[in-house]
């Protein structure tokens, strides 16, 4: 595969990204959106940065996760998949293309102060120059950059703030005069000027240490932006009265003519030009990465991928990007430019948001980004409903964005890319796995520990399923001995990797060695037959239905997964997978207890199954322990009703040898008056009877509820009832 060289520091870093944002978007924009936002086009531009604040930080966080070329599209691919990834990956291509040609446009409007030029083709010479830049590295153009951002914005600050001081400065109406509709519309057309924060997340394979640099980066450049860009526009909004057309498309000048003269205005303008020529060159720069990121993952044509063996860059996807920007040049109005880039950005922005919560919350073993964005769930959510309510301000503009990047991205999906990709992504790997049932899967293993026997006839009773982040590894193994009886168990290492990364390419831990270490120890210690297996694989829940279903087990372990640090929804590591398993599931939530003396099993009058209690019964024999079986009835039940569970459970205890002591209880709330006997006892057991709603799915049902709150460790059986998916 091509790599790019890393070769951007952080000053690197932040002029890219200055540069893509300090474009038409301060230069033009201005213009353009005081008409909707009136006085409050200061608030507007404040308002804009607030809501792009989140996506800012989700993308730094999605970065230094998947630092490589391609920024928001590979997030979105490798999370929702490869149908999504390429609508995603072509939306955003197109978004910045399209920011390049307002640039280049606006480049023309300026043009037109010095002389009566032909605003099209000068904006094609300034391309094809930016084309030929951008063929002979990154590397040779961050000093340019850096040179014409601090120019720039010096410039822009000293002549807003000149205007600001002047004597004859005032600003006429409220921030709402044109009322919240207003504002939120000019917001939205304001958000193209951000798109920077997106350029820079696209040339993270290019960026030295990007842990460090890139959320810096983007976080600084953001905030400096930002603050340029209020003042700036309360600097506008002092001349803007003394204006005739109801369109400035060059307001800095404008700015810059009344305040200190038209030779000011004259080398306001002058800096705009050279500008945004820069941030056409970043826009390209940036844009290019899509296609050269897309076709290295199958979705576009190969050529699109290749690096010059002289430059190191991707020339051919750096051309199209080019023609590209040509043809929008030559079809579209700049107003109409500007709107639509704008949709692109919103919607690339809320993606970014959403993306960074179905990591998380899916806690896919391969997610550990180097940054972690603050306050969490709460500000990710904050971008995702505000940048649908500033979707619906501009909803003509949405609808045919929608439909501009949708219809190309199936063709090209279904026509091409899905012939060559069989990969799901995350979502499609943690949902509903009809394939599973479909046709019978290869695992993808990486096995060094020594077997008894062929791994492919052999049987094991028991299946541990260890994910690398047990809290005691050895304990749920003892467990997996215990419930097997004296039969055999197979214990799997399982280790996720992204589907883009190859399974061949991973090597065993050092904690994998030392778990293969202490199994030998335990195998011999307790007599029995323990297989292990360090299993890499791109998909866990099919590895485990393979390995569950070519070992034909009775029992599989594993941990409970729970509520991590970070996240706000429970978190099932099998999933819906669970419920389809051919076979009984034990969850073990480990509470650092050692010594099981006392079991209490917790049934339901409605779940007293034998299992349950022969479980129950079979931990007690190996641990020594004795049993108590408690049952809750409402408070209101009557003797007759007591004794009436009372017997139903001590029917499904007469083949136990063992003491068991059974008592019912009256109870208003069993969730709360289980998890208070657990202070008493070791071990609780208990029947997982599933979640019963979508919503117990997400955030937990009364069975996590008491595995999370008990005292002491819990054993959740769930009993093999596999069902139909389809």
């Amino acid at each position: 595969m091509e790599v790019l060289e890393r070769r951007l520091g952080l000053k690197a870093v932040i002029a890219i990204s200055i540069s893509s944002m300090l474009g038409p978007g301060i230069f033009v924009l201005p213009g353009v959106a005081v008409i909707d936002a009136g006085s409050g086009l200061w608030l507007s531009y404040l308002l804009a940065t607030i809501c792009i604040l989140p996506a800012a930080l989700s993308k730094a966080e999605l970065a230094t996760a998947m630092p490589t070329s391609g920024g928001a599209y590979v997030y979105i691919e490798r999370t929702f998949g490869p149908l999504i990834g390429t609508v995603a990956g072509l939306g955003l291509w197109l978004s910045l293309l399209f920011k390049t040609s307002f640039a280049l446009i606006g480049i023309g409007a300026y043009l037109n102060i010095f002389a009566d030029l032909p605003v099209k083709e000068v904006a094609m010479v300034l391309l094809f120059l930016i084309f030929l830049l951008n063929v002979n590295g990154v590397g040779k153009l961050s000093g340019i950059i850096m040179f014409i951002v601090t120019v720039c914005s010096v410039t822009l600050s000293g002549i807003s703030f000149w205007e600001i001081l002047s004597p004859e400065y005032k600003i006429t109406g409220s921030p709402i005069e044109n009322g919240v509709a207003g504002i939120i519309s000019s917001t939205a057309t304001i958000f193209v000027a951000y798109a920077g924060i997106i350029k820079i997340a696209a040339i993270a394979e290019e960026i030295k240490d990007p842990n460090e640099n890139l959320p810096k980066g983007m976080i600084y450049s953001l905030l400096m932006v930002s603050a340029l860009y209020v003042l700036v526009a309360f600097g506008y909004l002092g001349v803007y009265p003394n204006l005739t057309d109801q369109v400035d498309l060059v307001p800095i000048y404008s700015m810059g003519a009344i305040t200190g003269g038209v030779i000011i205005g004259k080398i306001i303008a002058a800096i705009a030009i050279f500008t945004m020529a820069s941030m056409a060159n970043a826009g390209v720069l940036a844009a290019s990465r899509f296609p050269f990121a897309m076709s290295r993952d199958l979705l576009l044509p190969s050529f699109l991928g290749k690096l010059s063996q002289k430059s190191l860059t991707p020339i051919a996807s750096i051309l199209v990007s080019c023609l590209i920007v040509a043809g929008v040049i030559y079809s579209f109005d700049v107003e109409k430019v500007a709107k639509f880039a704008s949709v692109f950005m919103i919607i690339i922005f809320v993606a970014a948001n959403f993306t960074v919560i179905v990591l998380r919350e899916t806690r896919v073993q391969w997610y550990k980004p180097g940054f972690k964005a603050k306050f969490y769930p709460t500000i990710h959510i904050f971008g995702i409903v505000s940048g649908l309510i500033l979707l619906t301000s501009i909803s003509e503009y949405f609808i045919w964005a929608v439909i501009s990047i949708t219809i190309p991205g199936l063709v090209i999906y279904f026509f091409y890319s899905n012939k060559r990709v069989d990969r799901k992504g995350v979502v499609g790997i943690r949902g509903s796995r009809k394939d599973l049932f479909d046709k019978e899967l290869q695992l993808n293993q990486n096995v060094e520990f020594p077997v008894a026997m062929d791994s492919d006839s052999r049987q094991a009773n028991v299946v541990v399923s260890l994910y690398g982040k047990e809290r005691s590894p050895d304990t749920l193994i003892e467990l997996g001995i215990a419930v097997a009886n004296h039969g055999e168990v197979e214990v799997v290492h399982l280790t996720e990797v992204p589907e883009q990364t190859s399974v061949h390419d991973i090597d065993d831990p050092a904690l994998v060695k030392s778990l293969a270490r202490r199994i030998r120890a335990m195998a011999r210690k307790n007599q029995v037959t323990i297989y292990f297996d360090p299993v890499t694989s791109h998909d866990i829940l099919g590895t485990i239905h393979e390995i569950s279903n070519r070992l034909h087990c009775t029992w599989l372990v594993r941990e409970w997964g729970g509520r991590s640090r970070g996240t706000f929804t429970q978190h099932n590591q099998m999933g819906w997978l669970s419920e389809y398993l051919d076979c009984n599931l034990i969850t073990f939530r480990d509470a650092g207890v050692r010594y099981f003396r006392k079991i209490l099993v917790y049934v339901k009058s409605t779940s007293v199954t034998k299992l349950l209690i022969k479980l129950a019964s079979q931990l007690a024999q190996i641990h020594d322990a004795s049993v108590t079986i408690v049952s809750f009835v409402g408070e209101e039940a009557d003797e007759s009703e007591l004794s009436k569970v009372s017997n139903a459970i001590s029917a499904s205890t007469k083949p136990i040898t063992i003491p068991t002591s059974i008592s019912v209880v009256r109870s208003s709330d069993e969730i709360q008056d289980v998890t208070n006997l657990t202070v008493e006892y070791d071990m609780l057991v208990f029947l997982d009877e599933g979640h019963s709603t979508r919503w117990s799915r997400f955030f937990g049902g009364s069975n996590d509820k008491i595995t999370s709150k008990a005292a002491c460790s819990v054993v959740a059986l769930k009993e093999a009832t596999k069902k139909s998916p389809h």
